[in-house]
Formats: structure tokens, sequence, C-alpha cells
């Protein structure tokens, strides 16, 4: 009999996921798969597994909720089982409960393996809990996605001495901010906004109130983020975060590759080059500045959690004069207005870094890979 799964994968590093989910990942004949799930957990899938995106990331184009819960019950029926797997847990703003009324009305067993969701996971990042005896007693997780009747009491959530965590915020940050001033929460309350939690490109702020916006901003720092406010953010320490991520990342990519292919090929041609590395160990890619705006490598590198840098070719040419034994083709130069790419791209997003090996090229891809010894 058919049985489905409704899984949480965790705030985004892949070691986070539940030892139940990974065994109910490995025995499923389809997977469908939110946007924000880290691709490595598609790894734990089976050899028979059928992998299919969803979408689901904020700002972007998703499938209907309407229509994946028809695809759902469409494999079910047919005799298959069915892993949801969505980002986080799936029951805290991740539209688990409407999929739980589909699979119970249509008579579906179903599993619920929660993950843990990035509005605890994100915070302690950083050092910081969300109840603390003497600073909260308590936690609300609201959305700033919503607007209007959809839109949270901001009044009512700043009487409250509780951590406030907003998920889906960032884009709204202003006006949240904006709404808390004025129903009387203090400007000099803590905050933190934190970027893509437990990734190796993890970014975060720690300001006030009524500099968060402006610090954000400053930053650069963007989807997927949680915000939290409330006085157990002054227990934060962001540097104990960025020197785990910098040990866990010692890699840095360059990339090369051809007008038109797909963040699959790219995705492929990344791991191939890898062998037996993992991606959680790449922190960066550099590529051609032209190219850094490639829709299929910023879709890889936000799918990874990856930074992506692009270089100019004065600073790519400049690069392969200081290393005058890598490789130069003028077929590429023709191409490019540089004689290579990925290897003295790989050299420029990790500085002071050395080339692993010679690079990988398959299909109009090519991944040179170096690294950056660790410093006492």
């Amino acid at each position: 009999m058919s049985r489905a799964w409704l899984i949480g994968a965790g705030p985004g590093d892949a070691e986070l996921i539940t030892v139940k989910a990974m065994r109910a990942l490995a025995v499923a004949d389809v997977v469908l798969v939110d946007d924000l799930v880290n691709p490595d957990v598609l790894q734990m899938a089976g050899p028979q597994a059928k992998i299919v995106h969803v979408g689901k990331r904020g700002g972007h184009a998703s499938t209907p909720q309407r229509e994946i819960i028809a695809l759902m019950l469409t494999h079910l029926r047919a005799g298959r089982s069915v892993a949801r797997l969505k980002g986080g847990d799936p029951f805290v703003f991740g539209r688990g409960g409407e999929e739980l009324l589909a699979l119970q009305a249509a008579n579906i067993p179903v599993e619920i393996i929660n993950g843990i969701t990035a509005g605890i996971a994100a915070p302690t990042t950083l050092g910081i809990p969300v109840t603390h005896r003497g600073l909260a007693q308590g936690a609300i997780f609201v959305t700033g996605h919503g607007a209007g009747d959809d839109e949270p009491d901001w009044k009512a959530l700043a009487a409250t001495r509780l951590t406030l965590v907003v998920y889906m915020g960032i884009r709204r940050l202003e006006d949240i901010a904006r709404q808390l001033l004025q129903a009387g929460m203090p400007p000099h309350t803590p905050c933190a906004a934190i970027e893509s939690a437990t990734l190796p490109a993890q970014r975060q702020v720690i300001a006030t109130l009524s500099t968060l916006h402006a610090a954000v901003r400053a930053a650069g720092i963007g989807s997927p983020s949680i915000i939290v406010i409330g006085e157990v953010v002054s227990l934060a320490r962001p540097d104990d975060a960025a020197a785990v991520h910098a040990a866990e990342r010692p890699l840095s990519l360059g990339i090369g590759f051809r007008q038109g292919v797909s963040t699959e090929r790219i995705d492929a041609a990344v791991r191939a080059a890898l062998g037996p590395r993992s991606l959680d160990e790449v922190v960066v890619v550099g590529t051609l500045d032209r190219k850094a705006d490639d829709t299929s490598l910023t879709a890889f590198c936000e799918r990874h959690g990856i930074a992506l840098l692009g270089f100019t070719p004065a600073q790519i040419e400049a690069c392969l004069d200081e290393h005058p034994l890598l490789p130069r083709s003028d077929t590429v130069h023709e191409h490019t207005g540089v004689h290579a790419v990925c290897e003295p791209c790989a050299l420029l997003a990790a500085p002071g870094s050395t080339l692993l090996a010679g690079k990988y090229a398959s299909d109009g891809i090519t991944v040179a890979i170096a690294t950056k010894a660790p410093t006492e």
C-alpha cells in the first residue's frame, strides 16, 4: 500500500536532518522537494527515487500548492510512496497542515517527520537562545511576508517581552521595524538578521531596532533570512559562527561555462570535479564577471548556500601573470577575452589559495578547485 511522509529537512546544513528522515528518503519512490532544501539532502534518496522540484522560495516562481497536492495524490494513487521534503519543519510556515489534511481526506497513511526550524537554528549559530532566564520567558514566531489582514499585530507583539522571530520578513524589514517602533518597542532593542543560517555562506548583522534596516541594507543581507528581535540578542557571539564556517568550508571553485547550460549540468560537473569531497566544503565560486549574473549559476550557488564572485578580464589576466605556470588557451581568449577562466577565478575567489589539481572539463563546463591553508 502506498504511503506518504511529510519531512522537514532542517535549516540548511544537511547533517542536521534526522535519522528517521534519512530512512524515509532511502525507501521513497518519489521525493517532492522545495527549493530551500540543501541538495546534499537529496543524496540520501534511494536510487529508485524520482526527484521532483516544486520551488517554494519567497519571491520566486513556485508550483501552486493545489498542484503540489494533486501531484502527491497522483503518485500515491498509482501505488508509489511519496516523501514531501520541505526546508525547516513542515509545520512551521511550511503549509504542512494543508497537505496533511488533503492526505487524510484521501485516506492515505501519512507519517510526519519533523525538522529543525530555522527560527531556532539561525539564532543559535550566533549563540542566541530564543528563551533565556531573565531575558525572555518565551518566543513568538511570525511571518513578515503577509500584508493587510494577514499581517501580524505588531502593536500587540511590541507590548510583550518575548523574543520575536520573524520568518520571510527581510523585504519588509523597514516597515516592520517602523511599526514596532511606533507601537512603543524601545529603539535600542537588540536585533539580528541571519541569512542562509547553518550554511557556510551564512551572513549576519547585529544591530538595534532603530538601526537594523540600515545595517541589513549596508551588508547586503538577503533571503532566506531570519530576523530575531529581543534582549536575547545581547548574548550573540557572531565571531564564533564565522570561525566555525571558515573551518568547515576550505574550498573555492572557479567555473567557466558556455551560454545556456542548466543548473543541473553545473551541479553535476561540480560534483564530478570534487570527487570524494563534499559541496559542504565549498565556500565561494568565482567566474568571469559577465557570467556572474547567469541564472543557472546563480541558482546553483543559491541552492547550495555558496557565495558567488565575478572577476573582470583585467583581474583574471593579472592573476595569470602572477601564476605563469597556469595553462592558457588562445581559443578561450577568442571566446571570452581572457586566456583562462576557471583556474584564475578559483584563486581569485580565495586570495592566498592554491590549486588542488588540474581543471575538470565536461560538456561545456570547466571547474577548478583551490584551497587556502587555515591560519593559526
